[in-house]
């Protein structure tokens, strides 16, 4: 049984094939397209060219698919599945991530918990000027089961459909809107806000409110309130200094009051399930400081978020959504973690044959022992761009497609910034250690093998490693599993070899606002 997901709503298009519940490809279409979270494609969507990615990398047309699911999100801009458009099945938005964090984790029983911007939408009044949208759900999954336990439904303006109330997603991304960063860029946010002070808490408990049954509220009202006292604060600035500080201070609020209530919200999941996991999606569960502060201050006791936890995820949830749900295969959980790294393999060959295109202009050669020939490179200074393997899924670089560095150089955070992303400075590069020294270098038990856990790491270790470190001491660590990316655990084992430390500094392989 071939099954098709479709995945994306308005941005983060993406595509994934499951064969007898195995998911065999998956990419997110920005990967093709080079158009970042593969926004305001118009009727360019219509080419799907995920879809066509995963069926020419597995050999297959889509008269061979027998089943193809998608999240009802989509209807944002069908022109994505036009060409399928009479054979596709739509399901519930939040349903798509639930099943695409659930059915991939290793637990059989898990509390599930989906909090984004906003999923599926409700027209209950036909004639109004509001919709109802759900962007808080609460889920309970068992075998093949998920069973939900409650809704957040919130209204929006039908006219104006980013206008939303009652969301944690919209509250923390229109913060960030209104201090600079553009739509879908809240990971700069979270950056941000460790350069903050407390100095705006107190008032940004005025903009929205969470109690211990799951509810969140902000009115528009509210939101409005919020948008005019970040615009008076920012008026005050008279110069760049004062203006950042001003930033800083506002992400630090948002971060905060955005931390409170996703552990009320898991907090209060925990009480309808008292089950010890977790599962965690929608593009919320990407931030991954919130996500360590769940585990620091709730009873869960393991924590799983898919790597592709935001929309482009829902093509593996609607996938496997056909599997166990339409078609009611038996579900056993995952005996080993869940791999990101699910794109197109390339041989030698076809390496070898574009490098001999540019000869005049790259000078290349195959090392006897690449792992020890690269880590030897990385200690001596040298950044290494990685490509091996299959490409990952999701917005974090995994070690398939990597730029790799020296973090016990603490200058060349500098020096990558100025040579290659030209990112903000306040924006960390993500530390990458053997799961075996994790505990070592990091407060954390707990395995983070999709980057999506920010702990602090120990006092005494961060002069070794002062490219990694945020200003606040902590790291976005990937935990490396020897058995879910061998090679990239070969390669710091190497450097371990020859430095005695088990850290590199891992960052996207691309320049800054590329995909």
């Amino acid at each position: 049984m071939l099954i098709l997901g479709v995945g994306g709503s308005s941005h983060d298009y993406s595509a994934c094939l499951v064969e007898d519940g195995n998911i065999k490809v998956a990419i997110e279409d920005e990967r093709i397209t080079r158009i970042k979270h593969s926004r305001n494609l118009g009727i360019r969507a219509s080419k799907s060219r995920a879809v066509y990615y995963c069926l020419d990398t597995y050999g297959k047309t889509l008269d061979d698919v027998d089943l193809i699911v998608g999240n009802d999100l989509l209807d944002l801009n069908p022109a994505y599945y036009y060409r399928f458009r009479d054979r596709i099945i739509l399901i519930n938005h939040h349903l798509s991530h639930a099943c695409s964090a659930f059915f991939v984790s290793p637990y059989e029983n898990a509390a599930i918990l989906i909090v984004d911007g906003h999923g599926s939408m409700f027209d209950t009044s036909p004639g109004s000027e509001t919709l109802l949208t759900e962007t808080i759900t609460y889920y309970y999954g068992e075998g093949n089961n998920i069973t939900e336990i409650k809704k957040i439904n919130s209204k929006m303006k039908r006219v104006r459909p980013t206008t939303i109330e009652d969301s944690i997603g919209r509250f923390y991304q229109r913060l960030g809107t209104e201090i600079g960063f553009p739509f879908t860029e809240e990971g700069k946010t979270m950056g941000l806000a460790p350069y903050g002070t407390t100095k705006y808490v107190d008032e940004f408990s005025r903009y929205y409110s969470m109690d211990g049954e799951g509810n969140f509220k902000q009115t528009f009202e509210q939101k409005n309130n919020m948008i005019k006292f970040i615009s008076n604060e920012l008026l005050k600035a008279e110069n760049n200094d004062v203006s950042f500080q001003i930033k800083a201070d506002v992400a630090y609020a948002g971060q905060y009051h955005l931390e409170q209530a996703i552990i009320k919200a898991a907090n209060f999941i925990y009480q309808k399930t008292k089950c010890k996991n977790l599962c965690l999606a929608g593009g919320v569960a990407l931030n991954s400081v919130a996500n360590f502060k769940i585990l620091e201050n709730t009873p869960f006791e393991n924590i799983f978020i898919q790597p592709a936890a935001g929309d482009a995820g829902t093509s593996i949830g609607s996938a496997l959504y056909g599997h166990y749900v339409i078609k009611g295969n038996v579900r056993s959980p995952a005996s080993i973690p869940f791999s990101p790294y699910l794109g197109k393999l390339y041989k030698d060959s076809d390496i070898i044959e574009l490098l001999k295109e540019y000869s005049s202009e790259i000078f290349f050669q195959k090392p006897e022992d690449i792992y020890t020939e690269v880590s030897k490179l990385i200690s001596e200074g040298n950044i290494i761009g990685w490509f091996n393997g299959r490409s990952e899924i999701g917005p974090r670089s995994l070690g398939n497609r990597s730029i790799l560095a020296d973090a016990r150089n603490r200058n060349m955070k500098n020096i990558i910034n100025e040579r290659i992303k030209h990112r903000e400075m306040f924006r960390p590069f993500a530390p990458v250690v053997l799961e075996e020294k994790q505990s070592e270098y990091f407060d954390l038990s707990h395995p983070s093998y999709y980057m999506l856990l920010v702990p602090p790491i120990h006092v005494e270790k961060r002069n070794i490693i002062p490219s990694v470190v945020h200003v606040d001491g902590t790291g976005r660590v990937q935990t490396v599993n020897k058995d879910l990316n061998p090679q990239l655990h070969s390669l710091l084992t190497a450097f371990y070899n020859i430095t005695n430390v088990p850290v590199l500094l891992n960052t996207s392989f691309n320049d800054n606002g590329e995909p």
